[in-house]
């Protein structure tokens, strides 16, 4: 007697097909990130709706075939279909992309949740937490969307430069071959997509680089030089690693574009909202961006996330104190040398 269940045989083969044949994907949010993937999926040759809640403004993009709010000039591909219906966003989806706030993501999910076929891939393009439940993105899919398959889309990708055809890596984390199917059929010469499993060690590149930027901008608005921005970055990436293995994930992710990648991106460039935040918390006269923008909720739930696993974060808890405005800015510095946590490099080269 054979011993498998139909159900998980029919589940799978679904699956496979779907992904084989990706022909059509469905991005969730207009923004700049949202348009810039919707631009790199259509170069790529895939019929791409993208959806958006604003209906003018959706509207204005099929008629204009522009999202000048958001990337400026750049004309959309015929390939991409603004649409501000949820039905004809997900009408013929192999595949859905969730690139919205990570407060909006939990809400979005469960909206779509009937209209989601067994095991389509749904895949989370926000680097944060769900802020209610205090969980990675992924987890907020699987509760929401049960028979989807979770998915996680990151690295280090300015949006204008991908809408822009300049040449990016990301990585795609989930079932491996899924990922593999997936990445070899997004994938273009300018915007290559990596296929990896671990997909707790992806989020949480994602989710620290939030908070080493904000350290980074802050140390360059207080004057200090190139050396300190490498130190914290370094510390950064051990913290990151920490909370990793602490939640099941590999070390070793960190070393990739989803980790090293993504953080020597937002670390060291003002384009990176969290860097500029940072910097303008010990610098007022550097930028006059709102010192409440929404990085702060996500960096704020990733120092909890910390404290929950009772992990040795002396940059990450600094940051949350300094947002907070608990301490001031100029107390970055000595949290930095203030812990005596041993080097990790052998054990990440070792995992």
């Amino acid at each position: 007697m054979l011993n498998f269940d139909l159900r998980d045989f029919l589940r799978t083969d679904t699956t496979k097909s779907r992904t084989q044949k990706l022909e059509s994907v469905a991005v969730f949010g207009a923004g700049a990130w949202g348009t810039a993937l919707a631009i790199a999926f259509a170069r790529a040759g895939l019929k791409v709706t993208l959806w958006g809640r604003n209906e003018p403004q959706m509207l204005a993009m099929a008629k204009t075939r522009k999202n000048r709010k958001y990337i400026g000039d750049i004309t959309l591909p015929q390939n991409i279909i603004p649409t501000h219906s949820v039905d004809t966003a997900l009408a013929d989806a192999d595949a859905v992309f969730l690139v919205v706030p990570s407060k909006a993501l939990p809400l979005v999910s469960l909206s779509i949740c009937d209209r989601i076929a067994e095991g389509t891939p749904v895949v989370s393009c926000t680097k944060g937490l769900d802020p209610e439940r205090n969980q990675l993105l992924t987890k907020t899919i699987t509760d929401n969307i049960p028979h989807a398959e979770p998915m996680f889309l990151s690295g280090p990708s300015f949006a204008a430069e991908v809408a822009a055809g300049q040449p990016t890596q990301v990585v795609l984390a989930g079932d491996m071959a899924t990922a593999e199917l997936m990445s070899s059929r997004l994938s273009t010469p300018a915007f290559q997509v990596e296929p990896v499993e671990d997909l707790v060690g992806a989020q949480i590149g994602g989710l620290m680089k939030n908070i080493i930027a904000i350290a980074c901008g802050l140390a360059d608005g207080l004057g200090h030089g190139s050396n300190t921005r490498a130190a914290i970055m370094a510390r950064g990436l051990q913290e990151a690693a920490s909370l990793a293995e602490a939640m099941g994930g590999s070390a070793t992710t960190l070393l990739g574009v989803a980790g090293a990648g993504d953080l020597a991106l937002t670390c060291t460039d003002p384009q990176s909202r969290n860097y500029s935040f940072g910097r303008s918390l010990a610098d007022p006269a550097f930028s006059t961006q709102s010192k409440t923008f929404e990085g702060v909720s996500s960096v704020l739930n990733a120092c909890k996330l910390i404290a929950d696993f009772e992990l040795d974060a002396p940059i990450s808890a600094t940051v949350c104190q300094i947002v907070n405005g608990e301490i001031a800015p100029d107390q970055l510095i000595p949290s930095l040398f203030k812990s005596n946590a041993p080097e990790r490099v052998d054990e990440l080269m070792a995992s």
